[in-house]
């Protein structure tokens, strides 16, 4: 596919993000085979922490190409179309894990599984539902966010969403089924969660070239903020004792910093590497399909020779190979694209370097 007009930095964006979800998966299930408190557990827990910013950029993606495409019109067929390329194959996956997290194979235990997955986000591609969220808002705002200041947006969307994950991040759910879900799950499965990626990406997308411009003019500080805003993260884990998860209010600003960092230093190849554009051409994919193949090992007894850590490193290849695999071996026919998700087919090629302004 050619890749004129495209932003060369969501390549590495959507490359790096797909890679810090799998390994985050791939260190849970580390964490579920080797429950004994080593050394390694420590390193772990930090590699851990350092990927939680993998959802947030995808979200910030998102909005990031729409706005980089779409700031003014969306095309006719909008919405039908990423229907059929995002919502059918989220049905068909939710329903692939819900045979996985049925406690016994019949066929209502299938389909309450299947219905927590798909409508109450139980699944590890709840992803999907915030995505179509972002398309809808970004149809009905566009108009205001054009006319208005990323200036005073954007501080006023990381205000809200601080406002919003810290009602769930510091309070206990009331006794309540509904409200002990809501602070569980469901809060997370509303676009307020992810308003400030919603703004950023759109302004970030919309003003493409002014923001490498100010990545550019600020590039020390933009090396040393994930160090600081990770820093925080852990003080936070200290102090409050937070779920160690994307949706917390402290990794609003560390994703932000890393999203940044990551086009900063993307934007100064003059070619993406085969690597990068491989994976993230299959991004998506590999997003639906990762947790299946690590569910299909939890139960495989590690070899002795192996710890925590490079017990996790191995799962994380072997799942994301097999996601590619079948991911290939799917779109090879016409209705693979449906069940697990389209792959791309963009090609590397030499781009200029861009100058640093003054």
């Amino acid at each position: 596919m050619e890749n004129k007009g495209l932003v060369h930095e969501v390549f590495w964006l959507r490359c790096i993000a797909c890679i810090a979800v799998t390994f985050g998966h791939g260190l849970q299930i580390g964490y579920e085979q080797y429950t004994d408190a080593t050394q390694y557990h420590i390193v772990s827990y930090l590699l851990y922490m350092a990927v939680l910013f993998g959802v947030p950029v995808f979200v910030f993606i998102s909005e990031f190409l729409l706005s980089n495409k779409y700031s003014l019109k969306v095309p006719s067929g909008f919405i039908k179309k990423r229907i059929k390329i995002l919502v059918i194959p989220y049905i068909f996956m939710s329903i692939v894990y819900a045979f996985l997290d049925a406690d016994t194979l019949n066929a209502e235990n299938v389909f309450v599984e299947a219905t927590k997955n798909i409508f109450l986000g139980h699944s590890t591609v709840y992803f999907v539902i915030i995505i179509f969220q972002f398309y809808v808002l970004h149809i009905l705002s566009r108009r205001y966010l054009n006319q208005w200041s990323p200036k005073k947006v954007i501080p006023i969307a990381l205000l809200v969403n601080i406002a919003y994950l810290s009602a769930f991040n510091f309070s206990e759910a009331p006794n309540h089924p509904f409200a002990v879900y809501f602070w569980d799950i469901g809060y997370y499965l509303f676009f307020v969660s992810w308003i400030f990626y919603f703004v950023l990406g759109y302004y970030c997308g919309k003003y493409y070239q002014s923001t490498l411009n100010f990545l550019r003019r600020y590039n020390k500080i933009i090396y040393l903020m994930p160090v600081i805003t990770f820093g925080m993260i852990l003080v936070m884990n200290k102090v409050f004792l937070l779920t160690q998860s994307s949706k917390r209010v402290d990794m609003l600003l560390f994703a932000t910093s890393m999203i940044f960092l990551i086009m900063y230093v993307s934007s100064n190849f003059r070619n993406t590497p085969k690597i990068i554009m491989l994976i993230s051409n299959y991004s998506f994919s590999i997003f639906l399909l990762n947790e299946f193949f690590f569910l299909i090992m939890l139960p495989i007894q590690p070899p002795a020779f192996l710890n925590i850590l490079t017990y996790s490193i191995v799962a994380f290849f072997l799942s994301l190979v097999c996601s590619i695999i079948v991911a290939y071996l799917l779109n090879r026919f016409t209705f693979g694209k449906y069940l697990v998700g389209q792959t791309m087919k963009f090609k590397v090629r030499k781009v200029p370097k861009i100058k640093q302004s003054a």
